[in-house]
């Protein structure tokens, strides 16, 4: 286990600060799949559910495979009352099933999957005419108050130098349109058809409390040396606490395609 072992640490401040997504996401995932009451969905990688619900509001019976045994509990507690909901504390790779399923689905969580393996096994997994739908969300801070993002920037250049300069507008990204086409690649490369990738962006806002509760449930930042992060942190505080607020630009990519 690499980084994603960070998440299963944070359990409440993840549910808390981690993102929901864009209705229309939802509904364009659903509209695709065809997604109705008699349906079967899977999520890989569900952690505390902040995409879980929009599926299990359409009556389907949906299945959540996620390998943080904390995650896990908070997961099934948080649904207890939707008896069209079940988790399955195991890695993807371990997950056995006859199931198959009309939509499977990986919120921000399939690139922890050698891609080879994850494509392959949920084209399996779907019943003919089934669909794998992947998204990413890459959240960027608003370039709006350039004192505060200059601040910001300086001291991950100080704390996280091969994090790299934030560029706001992720479409003129080079290493974000390199991404999302491989992304893309992946579903032809492994027999998908139909593929559709549309871009959704939204905006977010944290008092000082908020985002450094956030900062917490990133991966790569809980990798640094404790000292060190609790310095990082408390200087990032500082500046989101002198000019009261900071906002956040998400960008999510949705990558989907039919068995």
């Amino acid at each position: 286990m690499g980084n994603e072992k960070y998440f299963d640490e944070n359990v409440v401040l993840y549910d808390r600060y981690r993102p929901t997504y864009m209705p229309n996401l939802y509904e364009d995932i659903i509209r695709y799949a065809n997604i109705c009451e008699s349906s079967r969905v899977l999520e890989i990688g569900c952690g505390t559910g902040n995409a879980t619900l929009p599926f299990v509001l359409t009556g389907a019976k949906v299945t959540a495979v996620e390998l943080g045994a904390k995650l896990s509990a908070f997961t099934r507690q948080k649904f207890l009352d939707r008896r069209n909901f079940d988790i399955v504390n195991t890695r993807f790779e371990d997950y056995q099933t006859n199931e198959k399923y009309d939509l499977i689905f990986a919120a921000t969580s399939l690139h922890w999957i050698s891609p080879e393996y994850a494509y392959t096994r949920c084209r399996e997994l779907l019943r003919e005419g089934g669909v794998l739908a992947a998204f990413w969300n890459t959240p960027r801070i608003s370039r709006e108050n350039d004192e505060l993002y200059a601040q910001i920037q300086s001291l991950y250049a100080e704390y996280m130098p091969d994090s790299g300069e934030e560029i706001e507008e992720l479409s003129e990204n080079k290493w974000y349109k390199s991404r999302c086409e491989r992304l893309n690649a992946y579903f032809d490369t492994y027999g998908y058809r139909n593929c559709v990738f549309t871009l959704y962006r939204g905006e977010r806002r944290f008092d000082a409390d908020a985002y450094v509760g956030l900062l917490h449930t990133y991966s790569d930042h809980m990798a640094l040396p404790q000292g060190r992060r609790n310095e990082f942190f408390e200087k990032i505080h500082a500046v989101i606490s002198k000019h009261g607020h900071i906002d956040l630009i998400d960008t999510v990519d949705l990558h989907m395609g039919q068995k």
